[in-house]
């Protein structure tokens, strides 16, 4: 049974909660901080207190690996000039946490920019062996050392507990260094037409049980940020192949398409995220 008396698990809030079934799932909507999530996590990764990605997706980015480097070195250099304009000096060093395959390895290796990449999922360690990239499975509360910039892509919807999730993030980064986020855009279009009835979609939005069992929108991740002290520099939407925040996926012309029209209207499926750790 869920307990429908839990509090927020972002904001805390208790009065601003209101709960639907949609299907066989209960939806809990927090009206203060805009977070959409189930209470219950009946599958777990092994060693964590977050939901396992799909299959599916696993088998897709391990299939896509060495075909996606040229447009992971792409996003990578454009992605750099931002973050190297926000620091004000050159990043030396990178944790990507719940990296995958880690695409993103070479590309900042070959620019001198340290890569650590970690994974809770001990397929893609093996995999890195196989393919010469150095990923670990190291919990994130025993990576050492301070990093220019923190990264997690499509990670924060599967965390059960945001905020302290979110504050081991923020105490990896070194003075002035830079959180970037990366997760579904609960309120795209893709998102609202999901929303429709649970006799169309199975999933409400991007509340997808048992994988995504948290869903954010801008107000939402405005409201992590407030809550670490960050200066936000970017909290917004972006279709799922924008030039620079984009993913790093084959897309067919079809995916373009549904892409560029999502994204001329503003309603992108990649919510976004830049905060940077003050100066201390």
């Amino acid at each position: 049974m869920n307990d429908y008396k839990n509090n927020c698990p972002i904001c805390n809030a208790t009065q601003d909660l209101k709960y639907f079934t949609w299907g066989p799932n209960t939806i809990f909507s927090c009206r203060n901080c805009g977070l959409d999530y189930c209470n219950n996590m009946d599958i777990k990764d092994i060693d964590g207190n977050s939901s396992p990605v799909h299959q599916q997706g696993i088998e897709m980015m391990s299939a896509s690996f060495h075909t996606t480097q040229k447009l992971a070195d792409r996003l990578c250099n454009a992605r750099l000039k931002v973050y190297e304009t926000i620091l004000g000096h050159p990043c030396r060093s990178v944790l990507e946490v719940g990296c995958g395959p880690g695409v993103f390895y070479r590309p900042f290796s070959i620019r001198s920019v340290d890569w650590t990449g970690i994974d809770i999922n001990s397929y893609w360690e093996q995999f890195g062996q196989q393919n010469n990239v150095p990923i670990s499975t190291q919990p994130l509360v025993e990576v050492e050392g301070k990093f220019d910039v923190v990264i997690a892509y499509q990670v924060l919807e599967h965390v059960k507990y945001p905020t302290s999730f979110m504050a081991l993030l923020t105490d990896r980064l070194r003075s002035g260094g830079i959180l970037h986020l990366e997760l579904p855009n609960h309120q795209s279009l893709t998102a609202k037409m999901r929303k429709i009835s649970p006799f169309i979609s199975k999933d409400y939005g991007f509340i997808q049980p048992p994988m995504h069992l948290r869903a954010y929108q801008r107000k939402t991740l405005q409201h992590l940020v407030n809550i670490l002290n960050m200066e936000t520099k970017l909290i917004t939407v972006y279709a799922n192949n924008h030039p620079v925040w984009g993913q790093v996926r084959n897309w067919n012309m079809f995916q373009h398409l549904v892409y560029f029209i999502s994204g001329t209207f503003g309603m992108g499926s990649l919510l976004v995220g830049l905060a940077q750790k003050v100066n201390t």
